[in-house]
């Protein structure tokens, strides 16, 4: 399959290289050093399943010259959603599949707004994931773990080819026929568990010791079920008590990536996380004060590294 990777961050050049790997013709989407250390050297992955090297590596930053592909790896921060689902357009033939493997539960309908509906399937995706260095991915997280699924519920062949691909590279992957709660249940995790520990600025093994802590980390998460189920979310009966299990017993050391962008100084995808649950719960009038609380702060925080860039 030939195969574009929009683009090489920690994730896209993660599963990217995975596909490469199994000999499909993949073009890496970079920018910058990072760019220019992948055509030079390839395209360096670590990961837990071993380390390999993606060389020579086909590697630009113009979408437009990629050409026609038959799948594209959509992986850009959510804050650039539509002018990286605009930037794909150029590649996007009659049979191209696009996977969004990003955070939050709008996305695909956000990338469908701009190339069409049957385009589009997601990959919810738990991983720690980064470029520790240009033209290095290195996977941190003792887990990699990925549903596939088309939003309509069905089992399709391209499903099916993108988990046995996942597979052979190691990758913890599984078909779903339930999207969108995979979406809605790593969105009850992600904007709980990223969003108290970047508001806190303290990795949640540290942060979670604390009683309270543990009780208003279960408190957003609860408002993130309610707002699910107004949707019509078919969410497991105990999700709060299962993520909540998970966020506890996180090894020390490990973070979230909007933790991490914080202390970078970079954008923060508050709007697709905490943000997305206030707008969501408001349209159907169920009140969200933990999620408010943490984007109302954490939006400034966003706001500021705005108005520098």
């Amino acid at each position: 399959m030939k195969v574009a990777v929009m683009a090489t961050g920690g994730i896209g050049g993660f599963f990217g290289g995975l596909l490469a790997q199994n000999g499909n013709d993949v073009t890496f989407i970079a920018r910058g050093e990072h760019l220019r250390a992948i055509r030079a050297n390839g395209l360096q992955v670590k990961s837990r399943g071993g380390e390999f090297v993606c060389k020579p590596a086909n590697a630009t930053d113009d979408p437009a010259s990629v050409g026609i592909v038959d799948w594209i790896i959509f992986s850009v921060k959510t804050y650039d959603t539509e002018t990286a689902a605009r930037a794909i357009l150029p590649m996007i033939g009659a049979q191209t599949t696009v996977v969004t493997f990003q955070n939050g539960v709008e996305s695909v309908e956000q990338i469908a707004a701009v190339i069409g509906n049957d385009k589009v399937i997601a990959a919810p995706v738990q991983i720690e994931s980064a470029i520790v260095a240009p033209g290095v991915i290195a996977q941190t997280s003792p887990f990699r773990t990925v549903i596939v699924g088309e939003m309509n519920g069905t089992i399709t062949p391209r499903v099916e080819w993108l988990v046995e691909q996942l597979k052979r590279g190691g990758v913890d992957a599984s078909a779903s026929d339930a999207m969108p709660a995979p979406l809605w249940a790593k969105l009850l995790f992600l904007a709980s568990f990223s969003g108290l520990t970047t508001l806190a600025r303290t990795e949640g093994a540290m942060l979670f010791k604390s009683r309270e802590a543990q009780e208003t980390l279960r408190a957003a998460m609860q408002e993130i079920a309610e707002v699910a189920r107004a949707y019509d979310v078919k969410l497991p009966a105990d999700i709060v008590d299962q993520r909540l299990k998970f966020a506890l017993n996180v090894p020390p050391g490990m973070t979230s990536s909007m933790h991490k962008d914080l202390l970078k100084g970079n954008r923060l995808e508050i709007d697709a996380l905490n943000g997305a649950v206030v707008r969501l719960g408001a349209a159907k009038n169920i009140a969200t004060p933990v999620n408010r609380t943490i984007y109302v702060a954490l939006k400034a925080e966003d706001e500021r590294t705005k108005e520098k860039s």
